[in-house]
């Protein structure tokens, strides 16, 4: 797979939130904000994230206009649950690696309707994010940062989990298709992430186990793909 060019437009889904909580800062996370970045990778729950004060102002709107709550459906397809000896064991033990994240957010299902996709023109771009109306997409240092900060306080609360090596990932997706440097985290204050980025991804990972070979992120039509063999 090769990195996508990075998006100048925000995502339809990230319209329709933007819209519906305006004025709320609304970020867009995980693969949204992956995907926004060039990552190659599908987005199925769309996954923002708000300020603490808004929290309970944006379920209020939400639910006005047609959003209703729900929880993820993480059901394996019929042919591996019907030849499971404990269909409802195994349902549980997934969701078990996620209770944390289940606990701190709230799901919604989209209602049905076009998205409201008029009236967001891109008017910011800073160091850290890039902004249209009230949607902030994060640019990769500050995506990276959160995301470490989320997988460190993961472990710190269930130890291992399904949640926390999902962020690990992102993580790794981030450092190999988006060619970040091993000095990504040096202007973070937080010393407990700089040092966990160091030993998984960054220089101490790299001076114990050599370079990233980032050859697989090559943009496609930039003549500097792999060979074909």
């Amino acid at each position: 797979m090769f990195r996508q060019p990075r998006q100048t437009q925000p995502d339809r889904f990230s319209m329709r939130l933007g819209t519906v909580l305006h004025p709320l800062t609304v970020i867009p996370w995980g693969p949204l904000a992956l995907s926004y970045l060039g990552v190659p990778i599908g987005v199925g729950a769309t996954m923002i994230v708000l300020q603490d004060h808004d929290y309970t102002s944006a379920i209020q709107k939400l639910e006005n206009t047609g959003f209703t709550r729900s929880v993820l459906n993480r059901n394996l397809a019929p042919e591996i649950i019907e030849d499971h000896p404990t269909p409802q064991q195994m349902l549980e033990e997934i969701n078990a690696g996620y209770k944390r994240v289940d606990r701190l957010c709230a799901v919604f299902d989209y209602p049905c309707g076009d998205p409201a996709e008029k009236g967001l023109q891109r008017y910011s771009q800073n160091k850290q994010y890039d902004t249209y109306s009230n949607l902030h997409y994060p640019l990769e240092p500050i995506l990276v940062e959160s995301f470490v900060k989320a997988a460190i306080d993961e472990e710190t609360d269930a130890g291992f989990s399904a949640w926390g090596e999902l962020l690990k990932c992102w993580v790794s997706m981030i450092t190999a298709y988006l060619e970040v440097d091993n000095n990504i985290l040096d202007y973070c204050l937080d010393k407990q992430a700089v040092g966990w980025y160091s030993v998984r991804f960054g220089r101490i990972h790299e001076a114990k186990f050599g370079p990233m070979d980032r050859r697989i992120s090559k943009r496609l039509g930039s003549g500097k793909e792999l060979p074909m063999i």
